[in-house]
């Protein structure tokens, strides 16, 4: 019993040096161990990338379904139809951010350009002759800055959207009264006067347009979880 004894304590403290010298080992080359860590990080963050680009993709196609329902949802006043491209395109913007906002209106308008009859009077690249194109224009570059206020801003509230979708407008008016100016003036060589010029590009939508920045404000705060895309 005594020599069982004996070899059971010898085989016990070898077991003992051998799990010293693997912890010695460990200590002096830390890839061992971090390495697996490092490999499971990576791999999460690549999901996650992956998981975000495929909801870009999925909540940028809704957009640009919701654009197209917008654009055929409309008063017409004059040359110019009421819709609501700008209240979609505003929405799309400040809730999916610069970068995915951005491509969405844009694939919109490239959609459009290359002959689906998605814009409010059908589509086409004849389409940028139209006085009214300024606008689309003015919807994607004014979205853009708008988002970017809101990033900038970093608050989820009415006065913050607000504020953002009054930019939106801004843009969005300067680009399409300036180019309407260009075609009717510039292409069509109208003499219509500047005060008509205005009543039937600008101010009567000017109301309107004021009251989709304050349903933007309202909106936007409750579909704010989707900016993590």
């Amino acid at each position: 019993m005594n020599g069982s004894d004996e070899w059971q304590k010898e085989d016990e403290q070898a077991n003992d040096l051998q799990n010293d010298q693997s912890i010695k080992d460990v200590e002096k080359n830390p890839h061992i161990d971090s390495g697996v860590v490092i490999d499971v990080k990576k791999a999460r963050e690549d999901h996650d990338k992956r998981r975000k680009y495929i909801l870009g993709i999925a909540t940028s196609g809704l957009f640009i379904a919701l654009m197209i329902i917008s654009a055929f949802i409309s008063i017409p006043i004059g040359t110019i139809k009421i819709t609501l491209q700008f209240l979609i395109t505003n929405i799309c913007c400040l809730i999916l951010g610069k970068k995915w906002g951005t491509i969405s209106v844009l694939l919109y308008l490239l959609l459009g350009l290359f002959g689906l009859p998605i814009f409010s009077d059908g589509g086409g690249f004849a389409y940028v002759l139209k006085p009214s194109f300024g606008f689309l224009i003015g919807m994607l570059v004014g979205g853009f800055f708008a988002a970017w206020f809101r990033e900038k801003v970093g608050k989820n509230n009415f006065l913050t959207y607000l504020w953002a979708s009054l930019i939106d407008l801004l843009i969005l008016d300067i680009i399409g009264v300036a180019y309407g100016a260009g075609i009717i003036y510039g292409y069509m060589h109208l003499s219509t006067a500047v005060w008509d010029f205005l009543m039937i590009m600008l101010i009567p939508f000017i109301p309107i347009d004021i009251a989709k920045c304050v349903i933007c404000a309202l909106i936007c705060p409750r579909l704010s979880k989707y900016r993590k895309l």
